[in-house]
């Protein structure tokens, strides 16, 4: 085995296909503590001042102004074990890394108003997409399987990731009948993070001085997109559906390096266009007694069309880095389905909410091609009164994939990675969910009236 630097080519678009290893989620989901203790089963719900990052129709529900605030723990637990080279003459021993981080999740206000005789609502939101934020610290020895294989080596990694994915949006919904209403987001997503990865490699054989090698990188990304929104109410029963559109928008790495072999070498700039693929969504809820609601969604995304198309350069998949035709990027339909019992006490209602879901993830091993289906429970609780909101949630997310790594000492890159075994993830998020609802809003409808030259 021997020593290569840290390739642009492996880090380009480097938190995507950094996190895609550790085990991000990169399902796009809303905001809110209630719609995360019903396992996100919220596209036909959608009646609170998270609506929005749901579905925008679902704001025409809304009829006083609210205000949102809702912050997320997440902590995530990755494991590699049985990881053996393809030509099994080196195994490595496992590896665990675990890390938490809190952070605020979703902002918004909500306003609603009457214009022409109908009931509209604009809501303007910052919702924190995905969160960017990993450390891994490991170590793991190569150990030969026989006469045949390398000395053994000692293998120390180190990848930091801080940052994450935002989106503004502006949204607005329309009830066109007191049973139809539609909605739609304009929503400018803004990225910005910072990677620092390294390796070293020590000889156990014959001890001397570790090889290194090491990369630092900063990227951006900036581009918009557009939501569109469908909702039916009845008092038993509602369907929503969803159209998230590709988002389009440049993406720019930024990227410094060094090796133990050349301590100097010449940064790299990475600049170009980036596609996030389209998505639908349709979710149905059901009533069956004032107390219970009982929802369903179905969400297919379409991976496959994440690309980035750098200056002078062939598209390639986000993920991966590879062409299309050959990335194991997949498109993935996911089911999420969740409950919601109301007890009423003098004045507030406390909820008891729980959910499941199948969450398949696009990005996948272009080696393997093993699918990563994350299954998640969920539940969780508030206190709930007509001017005021509390809410909390629980959910637990798990997976296991056979993957391919290089574990930084090997160049074959996503096509023959040098070991492949099987990789865990573990995580769980705790959400917490404040929405203050405003009670007198005759005053703001008259002001807005003649603002907007409303009838």
């Amino acid at each position: 085995m021997r020593v290569t630097g840290l390739l642009l080519a492996a880090l380009l678009c480097v938190c995507f296909e950094a996190e895609a290893q550790t085990g991000n989620v990169f399902t796009r989901t809303g905001s809110g503590a209630r719609a995360a203790g019903m396992a996100n089963a919220f596209i036909g719900i959608s009646d609170d001042g998270t609506a929005a990052s749901w579905n925008p129709a679902g704001l025409g529900q809304l009829r006083k102004p609210e205000l949102s605030v809702v912050t997320t723990t997440l902590g995530q637990s990755v494991g590699f074990a049985g990881y053996r080279t393809r030509d099994d003459l080196a195994v490595f021993t496992p590896m665990t890394a675990a890390y938490s981080s809190t952070h605020l999740d979703f902002a918004s206000l909500a306003l609603p108003a009457t214009f022409f005789g109908k009931p509209v609502t604009f809501q303007a939101a910052w919702r924190r997409l995905y969160t960017l934020d990993f450390r891994q610290n490991n170590v793991t020895i190569a150990t030969p399987t026989g006469p045949d294989g390398p000395p053994p080596l000692r293998v120390d990694l180190n990848l930091d990731t801080v940052g994450g994915i935002d989106v503004v949006s502006i949204a607005g919904a329309v009830k066109l009948t007191p049973r139809v209403a539609i909605g739609a987001s304009f929503n400018q997503w803004r990225g910005d993070w910072r990677e620092n990865a390294a390796v070293s490699l020590t000889p156990l054989e014959a001890p001397g001085p570790p090889l290194f090698a090491m990369e630092s990188g900063a990227n951006h990304l900036d581009g918009h997109g557009l939501g569109l929104g469908l909702m039916f109410t009845y008092p038993r029963w509602s369907v929503g559906l969803v159209y998230q559109s590709p988002l389009r928008g440049d993406f720019s790495a930024n990227t410094r390096g060094q090796t133990s072999r050349d301590p100097q070498p010449p940064g790299a700039l990475a600049e170009g266009e980036v596609r996030l693929p389209q998505a639908f969504g349709a979710g149905a809820a059901w009533r069956p007694t004032p107390a219970w609601t009982v929802a369903f969604d179905l969400t297919w995304d379409q991976w496959t069309e994440t690309l980035f198309t750098p200056k002078g350069g062939p598209t390639i998949s986000l993920f991966d880095g590879l062409p299309k035709a050959l990335s194991g990027t997949r498109d993935t339909l996911s089911a999420n389905a969740g409950a919601e019992c109301l007890f009423h006490g003098e004045g507030f209602v406390v909820p008891l909410r729980f959910g499941v879901a199948l969450e398949p993830q696009g990005p996948r091993s272009a080696y393997t091609r093993d699918p990563v289906n994350y299954v998640m429970l969920a539940a969780g609780t508030g206190y709930n009164t007509n001017s005021l909101k509390f809410d909390a949630a629980l959910q637990y997310r798990w997976a296991h994939f056979q993957d391919g790594t290089d574990f930084g000492i090997g160049d074959g890159g996503p096509y023959l990675p040098l070991a492949v075994g099987e990789h865990s993830v573990k995580e769980w998020r705790v959400k917490l969910s404040l929405i203050v609802r405003a009670a007198d809003t005759e005053k703001l409808q008259r002001r807005l009236k003649k603002i907007f030259g409303g009838g």
